[in-house]
This record gives C-alpha cells, structure tokens and sequence, in this order.
C-alpha cells in the first residue's frame, strides 16, 4: 500500500476512531472505587489529589468534566482517558506508517495495542497514566520526526510533549532516554537558540505544580477544608498533604513519602533483577501471545540492523519502566506503568511482520498492508479473544455507584461516616460532586487513626459509622450495620 502524504488517510482515522468506539462502548459506568474514584471527584473539584499531585490531568478533568454536555462528571473524566488513549494508538499507527510506509500495517497496530488487556482496561477509566501514554507517545513520534529531518519544530514539539508528561505524571522520566536518542541528530545540528527554546518548552509545563501551593493556601486561608472543623487537616481530595509550605510542597511533589528511590536501588540487586524478568515476563504474556513477541524480538533486531538510534530508544524505554514498576513495593497496579513499553512492543511487531511479508512477497504492492495487517491481528487473537470478559469483569468490580444509596439508606442526614480509602472516594464523589448523600459527613483515613477525635465526634453527631472491606472483622471496634459486595457499614461502639 501507498503511503498516505496526510495524517488524516482512511487509515488514520479508523486509527482512532476505532479505538475510541470501543473504548465509550465499553466506560466505566459511573463512579468507581479506588485511585479511579479519586480521580473522577479531585479534578472536578478542584482539590488536591494524592502526591505527586498530577496537575495536567487535574486541569484536563476539570474542564473536560465541566464542559462536556453529557454523561455525569465521572463518566465524563473517563472518556477524557479514553480520548487519550485512543489517541495514543493513533500515534501508534502514525509511527509504524513512517517505518514501514503502509497505512494498514499502522492500522493493524493501532487496533492490537488498543484492544490489549492492559492497555483497554486501563483506558475505560480514570486513570493518570492514559495521560502519560499520549504525552510519551506524542514526544517519542517527535523525537523521531526531528532526528530523522531536523526539524526544529519537531524538536520543540517533543520537549513540549515531555514537559506535559512530567507536568502529568513523573514516570514520563522513563521516556526521556529514548526521545533524546530519537532527537540527538536534531540537537546536535540546532543553533543555540533552538536547544533554548526546547528547554523552555520542556520546563514551562512544569509551572503548572504551582497550583498546589497556590491552591492549598487559598483552601486553607479562606477554611474550605469540609473536615476541618473536626480537627483534622489536610483532608485527601481536598488539601492532600498540606503542601502550601516549601517543606510540604516539596515532600508532596517528590512523593517522598512513598520512598520511590527505593525502587532504583533496588533494581541492582539479583532479587530486583529477578522482580523485573518476572514482571516483564507476566505483562507481555499478558498482554501478546508468543507469536507476538516473537515479531516484536524480529522487528527490534531488524530496527537495531537499519536504524540502531531508534531501536536503542525502544530499549532504555523498555528497561526503565519496568525497573521501576517491578520494585516499586507500594504499587498495587505495576501494570499501568508498561503502558508506554506495550506501545513500542507493538511498533516493533509491526515493522517484523512487515519485513517478512516484504521478504515473502519481494515487492511492495497492495497486498503487502493486508498481509500484515491480517498476521498482526491473528496473532493478537489468543490473547485479545478473553478482554472483554476481563474488561466487564472489571467494570462490575470498581462499579461504587451502589454505595451512596446503601450509606443513604442505613444512616441518618447528618452523620459522620469514616471510610477507608477504597470507599472514601467514591462516597466523597456522592457528598460533593452529585451531593447524593445529603448532610452526611466523610472523613478519609483509616478508623483506629481517629481515636483522639471519637469522643468529640459521638459528642457531636451522636453515632460515628466506618466503611471498610467486607472482609475485615469490625468486632474489635462496633457492630456491623450492612455489608454489599465488597464493603460494609459498622457502627462504631
């Protein structure tokens, strides 16, 4: 097939279109439990969500949540992931076009990164990383553009798409090594005012981490903090953190409390080494069947024969993200930080596929897209066949669109209710978004850390309820009032 002189061929737009389709087929409905539930409250808020805070994201839910003119908020923020993320495999597809010069074997690869388990359900939701996937697809794509012509503007487009990562989340630092090797042509030849420019636009972004002191002393001044007068501060959502010091800005920006150095460190050792094969190995398994990755291992070796800068960028992104993912000890979703890595093992599919059809057919002719078309996503079958169960599966899981009427109907206007941080986020989402839950208080944490306040707070409202997991024995501290899936209502004594 003739490579397409536009981005906006046929190809393209199914490139996108086709992912984004599925992907609003198949939104999480409402609401959802977790950092998902977080992230469809905080930005429509305008609060302060968990470290390291996430501005760009903050500031797209925001408008994405107010401006759209359907759906609830909620649904809302995760169709602006879901645009992400269809756009990322768009990008996928604008890549593989450039390598291989067929709009179908990009097609094909826009289509099997976008219907991975990983990749879709990651994209259905709420969830930062959809964000960092676009921003490090945009920049690498960029990267590539400005070292393969010199275009300064590509250049500054991809220091322009890494600011907005970093702006977004800082796992956009693992994509760094591989859009400077991608760029490095570009860089060397620029004048020195273009290396300037770049930089600015790499840091400009990053201005935008100002909101949270800005904002967190304009909550704190003016008393908007809803759990304040409970002697508490600091509320999650609200004024995670505190960080209108330089201190606490600090600690909050860096995650410090999480420890991610940690992870690093720990990447040297044989234990580390052994996390990262285990990882990389439960992830591709996953994600592609053995045929593949067995593509993929022909298509980077073929890019590190005819274009070695490009293959050795794939290959710090594909160490990077996983070191990190694999010895992070507090991440309960490793998953979604391969997301970036996913992307580039599927260009490396599509440009093996496509060699050996070129190879078996020794001419390039209109039949060679369909082939590689046809192969990729046969390939992808074994996997693919089983993600929409997985992907229904889990839209019942996270679905918390039952837990405000449940607190409603077992508790009075008023109350205060004490959730831990699963449950804490969609009932914060019902108090303050949709204001389901009437007067009724909610304070994040977990209950034993309140047990300076509870006599003051029983004073006040009487009774003082907690949520937590059906699983865990409330006997120690009340008495179960109603239990729902994954939840439960305790009275506390």
């Amino acid at each position: 097939m003739r490579r397409g002189t536009d981005a906006g061929s046929l190809s393209g737009w199914v490139a996108f279109a086709g992912p984004l389709a599925f992907y609003i087929a198949t939104l999480t409905p409402g609401v959802a439990f977790w950092d998902i539930g977080e992230m469809q409250t905080v930005p429509y808020l305008l609060g302060i969500p968990h470290p390291t805070g996430f501005p760009l994201f903050l500031l797209g839910g925001w408008l994405s949540s107010h401006a759209l003119p359907f759906g609830d908020p909620a649904w809302r923020i995760s169709f602006f992931c879901a645009a992400a993320g269809a756009a990322s495999a768009w990008l996928l597809w604008y890549l593989v076009r450039d390598l291989t010069r067929s709009g179908l074997a990009g097609l094909a690869a826009a289509i099997a990164f976008a219907a991975g388990d990983i990749v879709w359900t990651r994209a259905i939701r709420a969830e930062v990383h959809d964000l960092v996937l676009f921003c490090s697809a945009l920049a690498i794509v960029a990267a590539r553009r400005a070292g393969a012509t010199g275009s300064p503007r590509a250049l500054w487009t991809a220091a322009c798409a890494c600011g907005l990562g970093l702006a977004t989340h800082p796992a956009t630092l693992f994509t760094l090594p591989c859009v400077l090797l991608l760029a490095w042509p570009a860089l060397l030849q620029a004048r020195a005012s273009e290396r300037l420019r770049a930089v600015a636009l790499l840091l400009a972004p990053l201005l935008l981490y100002a909101y949270f002191p800005l904002r967190s002393a304009f909550v704190e001044m003016h008393g908007l903090d809803p759990n304040a007068d409970l002697g508490l501060s600091g509320s999650a959502l609200f004024d995670d953190g505190s960080p209108s010091s330089p201190a606490r800005f600090y600690q909050y920006v860096s995650g410090a409390t999480f420890r991610p150095g940690t992870a690093f460190g720990a990447s040297f050792t044989p234990a580390g080494l052994a996390k990262i094969g285990s990882f990389w190995s439960g992830v591709m398994l996953k994600e592609f069947s053995i045929q593949f990755l067995a593509f993929a291992l022909i298509g980077i070796a073929i890019l590190a024969l005819t274009k070695p800068r490009v293959a050795l960028g794939f290959a710090t992104l594909l160490a990077a993200g996983a070191a990190f993912a694999a010895n992070y000890a507090v991440e309960v979703d490793a998953e979604r930080y391969a997301l970036p890595a996913l992307w580039v093992v599927v260009c490396c599919a599509a440009v093996g596929v496509h060699t050996i059809v070129l190879a078996i057919l020794r001419e390039r002719s209109w039949w060679t897209g369909w082939f590689c078309a046809a192969i990729l996503l046969v390939t992808l079958w074994p996997n693919a066949a089983s993600v929409l169960s997985d992907v229904r599966e889990r839209n019942a899981y996270n679905d918390a669109r039952g837990i405000g009427p449940g607190i409603v109907r077992h508790t009075n206007d008023g109350a205060l209710i004490v959730a831990t941080w699963n449950f804490a986020t969609p009932l914060t989402y019902d108090r303050y978004v949709v204001q389901t839950l009437g007067s009724r208080r909610v304070v994040c944490g977990w209950p034993p850390s309140f047990r300076a306040h509870l006599a003051a707070w029983r004073r006040r409202f009487g009774r003082v309820y907690v949520v937590v997991s059906s699983k865990y024995d409330v006997t120690p501290m009340g008495r179960t009032v109603y239990t729902e899936g994954r939840w439960q209502l305790a009275e506390l004594r």
